[in-house]
């Protein structure tokens, strides 16, 4: 469940950002180019919140010397 909540919240930021960057690449160029750019970026988003929250989530292993024994 950690898992998935980490997932929800790391996609919703990048998704805000994926939409502020698309709306300042168009009021500087053109809606088209505010497009190309925020196409790509919504789905490298999905693929990059996924990376994310696993690596944030995995357990963690310790090497003490209890753990040897």
């Amino acid at each position: 469940m950690i898992l998935l909540s980490t997932y929800l919240v790391t996609l919703i930021v990048a998704q805000a950002a994926a939409i502020g960057i698309g709306l300042a690449v168009e009021r500087i160029y053109t809606p088209y180019m505010g497009l190309m750019v925020f196409i790509p970026l919504y789905f490298c988003f999905f693929w990059l919140a996924w990376l994310f929250a696993v690596r944030v989530t995995r357990p963690r292993t310790s090497t003490g010397a209890l753990d040897q024994a």
